[in-house]
């Protein structure tokens, strides 16, 4: 902690002494000046009676008037605080922390009442060496003192020295004209000292009138600004500002006259060279004198201001980037519905076995790229904080067997095995995401049929009870005899665009993502998953969650037999821009009975809707003219109160907020692209039954 004393206030001391004014006037100068150097000190001086044994009230302005009175005429002594044992000793003491401190016992509570918690003390020792008192500087927090601190004190209290010298000089010697000279000798030397202390200071300095004028300035504003001191004593400071900081700075000066004091104040001076410095205030009144301390904050504050700049071009370009995705993920996704919901149609058909060899190879290579997009939103959401986890009652072992039935389809085409392990307490309901549950553990378990290419893979289920009413705890182990990698890539492998071995990339491809996603969906959790790997001999992946059990109920995530199809003659008004997407529907729906009314837009939808009756809409929500959120509310409008009309929001926006903008507008489900026939037909089946 730095702190210099003002000149101009010592020397102004020194006038009070000379010009007859009471010690008392003196010292409470120098304790004023002293404060406004650092507003978050209190200072005091104390003096000795004339047997030195008790300790007198010198000067403690800022100090409550009850421990003011408290400490008068308390005999000093070995451990009697600070000051008394200073004074008693002749010797600094530092107490940093008073509660704690043996020589305050007997006034810890005083002093807690009055808000102080440390006291540094300094013997104030006059010229003949005798103490006469002593200076102390107390702290509202616990604190310890520097060497600067300490330089501090010792200066201070020595210039409380001087003025008890000097009132003591000039009573002693007033009679004759060589006890004057001598006096005025000492002031010469004081004032010598005063202005070395004033002039050391790094920090600009200053001593101004209630009329904008400086009295006194220090040698760091010639540094700063660039104007020889000469030139700035004397003169009203205000032109030398900013034009548009000279209201500003009139209220401060306003508001001084009220409050005696100024901190954190900041405006700008005008420098010899034409250019402005930023200056953060200090200020303290005393009578008709401002002591300021101000210090140049122009480098702080353009650091500042280019991080904030930083941060809010580094924001933006995150919105760019999410925008970005979101609008790259619709742009892909919808002719991937095109290939993924063609191909499925086309498999429906009677075909040769190379031609539905070569129609699963189309599907397993859109579902590849749409999990892949999948992918990178769901980074993306992460990156920007809006994964979300969405707990609700789910059955356990529905949950793990429909994922096994779909990873056994794949192990099968590779000729490897996956067997089952699970013990009877996995079972039953449990309340969390199954959603992302499932996502973890289909990553896993697709992995583990993806990197072997012989032999078994094993997955692991248990469930241990923790009682007490704490949560249980789910253990999935996913175990499998494929390629393997080194055990100290085990971390590195969660890492986003990261796999154990970069020819595990070009041989089995895949982007990264899948484990990463893994971990942070798992830690959101409150999980943990782990790794254990060597090359050639296969990889053991653990998986724990707390999980808590629950009753399921009506709404629970359970096996329930599909809605039924669209039957014969149901009428469908299908808003789409994209005719390949169009013709997808109608292939899909007219085999099953289903009218089919194409429009390209939101608009004619609506006109659609007034001029006809419909069982259900299917409604893309990115089209021209009229978007597909804008036509559903215009079509509820137009409903008011009566009968609603299902919406099904058919869209490539597939991210949460988008899934949400669709049920605000008045949507009953949103289904992503791509779409396959059996999401198409249960999502008709589910809004159709309601």
């Amino acid at each position: 902690m730095r702190r210099t004393t003002a000149h101009r206030a010592f020397r102004r001391t020194m006038n009070l002494i000379a010009g007859g004014k009471p010690l008392a006037s003196a010292l409470k100068a120098i304790v004023q000046a002293v404060e406004a150097e650092d507003p978050t000190i209190l200072c005091g001086i104390l003096l000795l009676d004339a047997d030195r044994r008790r300790l007198l009230m010198g000067a403690a302005p800022s100090l409550p008037t009850f421990y003011n009175q408290a400490i008068e005429g308390v005999e000093i002594g070995p451990s009697v605080g600070s000051c008394g044992t200073a004074a008693y000793l002749g010797r600094r003491v530092m107490v940093d922390d008073i509660q704690s401190s043996p020589l305050w016992v007997g006034y810890q509570e005083l002093a807690a009442q009055a808000g102080l918690a440390a006291c540094w003390s300094e013997p104030i020792k006059t010229s003949d060496g005798a103490v006469a008192g002593t200076f102390a500087i107390y702290h509202r927090e616990v604190s310890k003192p520097n060497k600067e601190d300490i330089a501090f004190i010792e200066a201070a209290a020595q210039l409380a020295a001087f003025a008890i010298d000097r009132r003591r000089a000039e009573e002693e010697l007033a009679a004759s004209e060589a006890r004057a000279r001598l006096l005025a000798e000492q002031a010469l030397e004081t004032s010598r000292n005063l202005s070395n202390f004033f002039d050391v200071s790094a920090d600009l300095l200053s001593i101004s009138n209630m009329q904008g004028r400086f009295v006194k300035v220090n040698r760091a504003w010639e540094t700063a600004l660039g104007y020889p001191i000469e030139a700035l004593e004397g003169v009203p400071f205000l032109p030398l500002l900013h034009p548009e900081d000279l209201q500003s700075t009139r209220v401060q000066i306003n508001r001084i006259e009220v409050d005696d004091e100024v901190n954190g104040f900041v405006n700008r001076y005008r420098r010899a060279d034409g250019s402005y410095c930023q200056l953060e205030w200090r200020a303290r009144r005393c009578d008709d004198l401002v002591f300021g301390v101000a210090r140049d904050v122009t480098e702080r504050l353009r650091i500042q201001a280019e991080m904030a700049e930083a941060r809010d071009a580094a924001e933006a370009a995150n919105r760019a980037k999410n925008d970005f995705l979101a609008n790259m993920s619709h742009e892909i996704r919808t002719p991937l519905n095109g290939v993924i919901a063609l191909a499925a149609a086309l498999d429906e058909t009677p075909l040769t076995s190379k031609q539905a060899e070569m129609v699963a190879m189309i599907r397993r290579s859109g579902e590849t790229l749409e999990r892949l997009v999948s992918d990178i939103l769901d980074v993306s959401k992460i990156e920007a904080g809006q994964m979300t986890l969405q707990p609700q009652a789910f059955d356990l072992g529905a949950l793990v067997d429909g994922l096994l039935d779909v990873t056994r389809l794949r192990a099968k085409e590779k000729g490897v095995a996956v067997r089952l392990e699970r013990s009877p307490t996995a079972a039953g309901g449990f309340l969390g995401d199954s959603v992302r549950i499932g996502q973890v553990l289909s990553n896993l378990f697709s992995n583990a049929v993806k990197f072997t290419d012989q032999g078994e893979v094993i997955v692991r289920v248990d469930v241990e009870e923790a009682g007490n009413g704490e949560a249980a705890r789910l253990f999935v182990e996913v175990e499998d005899t494929g390629v393997g990698f080194d055990a100290e890539k085990a971390e590195m492998i969660f890492q986003r665009f990261n796999q154990a071995d970069s020819t595990i990339t070009r041989r089995f491809g895949g982007s990264g993502l899948g484990l990463s996603i893994s971990k942070t969906l798992v830690e959101m959790m409150g999980g943990e998953i782990t790794a254990q790997s060597s090359p050639g001999a296969g990889s053991l992946f653990r998986v724990t969650l707390p999980l808590s059990r629950t009753q399921m109920g009506p709404d629970a995530e359970i096996d329930a037999p599909r809605s039924a199809a669209p039957g014969e003659g149901l009428k469908v008004l299908l808003a789409e821009d994209h005719p390949i997407n169009q013709r997808v529907v109608q292939l899909i729906l007219e085999p099953c009975g289903a009218a089919v009314t194409v429009v390209e837009n939101g608009a004619q939808a609506v006109e659609a809707m007034a001029s006809g009756a419909f069982d259900v809409v299917l409604m893309d929500m990115q089209m021209p003219v009229m978007d597909g959120l804008a036509a559903t509310r215009a079509i509820r409008a137009r409903e008011g109160e009566g009968q609603r009309t299902p919406i099904i929001m058919l869209s490539a926006n597939a991210m949460d907020v988008h899934r949400r903008e669709a049920l605000q507008a008045g949507a009953d489900l949103h289904v992503p692209k791509p779409i396959t026939i059996a999401a198409l037909l249960d999502s008709i089946g589910q809004v159709m039954a309601r």
